[in-house]
């Protein structure tokens, strides 16, 4: 990919803390440094590196030091801006609205090359009036607008959808799914209102009753921890219920699960889900944004509504009533998982970037 000047690529994002679109970046810098590009990756919100970067890769932090995110507004613009006429990188890669429009911005009349993206659902993530103006208002300049799911393009109107360009996440898995289960569900995400851990719970204490053995386990942490651990308290579920945090081996830890929820109220795209249909675990997934591009219901997984607990619950109860259907729902999901396959994912990405 590198010709006789090395090419450069400058990632924007709030942090490199552990999450989806902080994994992306991980993978994408090591993908490009990989292949000769310098990598720089610019920290808005917190100066946290979780994820394993190539060594070559170059941090830059821009956090400042207001409490309030938007007095930090102008110093972000004066830091993007510095940056990018003292670095000069070939391109600019930013992920989330509200930073894509800081990027935008800070680089007007800069002459580089922006891709933004979008990496959330549009009409469930919180944007105000303001923000979508400015989406409207902005997005056209940019090179390249990089979505998700197809659902999440078609909220945005002619002028954006011209530069648009769907790319999964670029999934790859270090296990796949144990030939020895336990009595075990499984669910990956963190603890807040958007991935609706309330829902699982409570599904799930309805479960309880009629399959004593199954326990639940929950991997990620947040700011409802106690809260959830209140609400399996109040069921008298405590015992089953199984608050893991963030651990590093996680697809190690679910490997031997009988089943994968999502019980999310919105997403963007679920690299957890992804990651467990690559391994060949059953999924059970609310639809949210990319679930019904992902799963053929019935097929290769089950989908439910979004904040059903009653349709949730059932479909639990068919995967673990019938271990055919567990067995068929992962065969098919390890074999449409090709789709989303990391290095086809990157391929894309290096296809709008040359």
């Amino acid at each position: 990919m590198a010709d006789s000047k090395q090419k450069k690529v400058l990632f924007i994002l709030g942090s490199m803390g552990r999450g989806g679109a902080e994994r992306v970046i991980s993978i994408l810098s090591r993908d490009f440094a990989n292949n000769g590009w310098l990598t720089q990756i610019g920290l808005l919100l917190f100066n946290k590196v979780d994820y394993s970067l190539d060594d070559s890769t170059q941090i830059f932090n821009f956090t400042g030091n207001a409490n309030s995110r938007t007095l930090r507004v102008p110093y972000w613009l004066y830091k993007i801006r510095n940056c990018v006429k003292k670095e000069k990188p070939d391109y600019i890669v930013s992920f989330a609205a509200r930073i894509n429009i800081l990027v935008l911005l800070a680089t007007l009349g800069l002459h580089v090359k922006v891709i933004v993206s979008e990496r959330n659902d549009p009409m469930q993530d919180g944007r105000g009036f303001i923000t979508r103006c400015m989406v409207r208002l902005l997005y056209p300049i940019a090179e390249k607008i990089v979505f998700q799911t197809k659902r999440s393009l078609r909220y945005f109107p002619k002028k954006i959808l011209q530069k648009g360009v769907v790319i999964p996440n670029p999934i790859s898995v270090p296990c796949y799914a144990s030939s020895e289960k336990k009595k075990k569900i499984v669910s990956v995400g963190r603890l807040t209102k958007q991935k609706n851990h309330a829902l699982l719970i409570n599904a799930f204490a309805s479960i309880k009753k009629d399959y004593p053995e199954y326990e639940l386990f929950i991997y990620g942490d947040g700011e409802l921890r106690e809260d959830l651990v209140s609400l399996a308290r109040s069921l008298n579920v405590e015992k089953n219920v199984h608050f893991e945090g963030n651990i590093p081996n996680i697809h190690e830890k679910i490997a031997d699960a009988d089943l994968f929820v999502l019980s999310s109220n919105y997403e963007g795209l679920s690299n957890a889900l992804l990651e467990a249909l690559m391994m060949g675990l059953p999924c059970v997934a609310t639809n949210v944004a990319g679930v019904d591009e992902y799963i053929i219901n019935d097929i290769n997984g089950k989908i439910v509504p979004v904040g059903d607990e009653t349709a949730l619950a059932d479909a639990i109860k068919v995967c673990l009533d019938n271990k055919s259907i567990r067995d068929s729902f992962a065969i098919n999901a390890r074999i449409d998982a090709k789709s989303f396959d990391k290095q086809k994912v990157l391929e894309k990405w290096n296809s709008i970037m040359e």
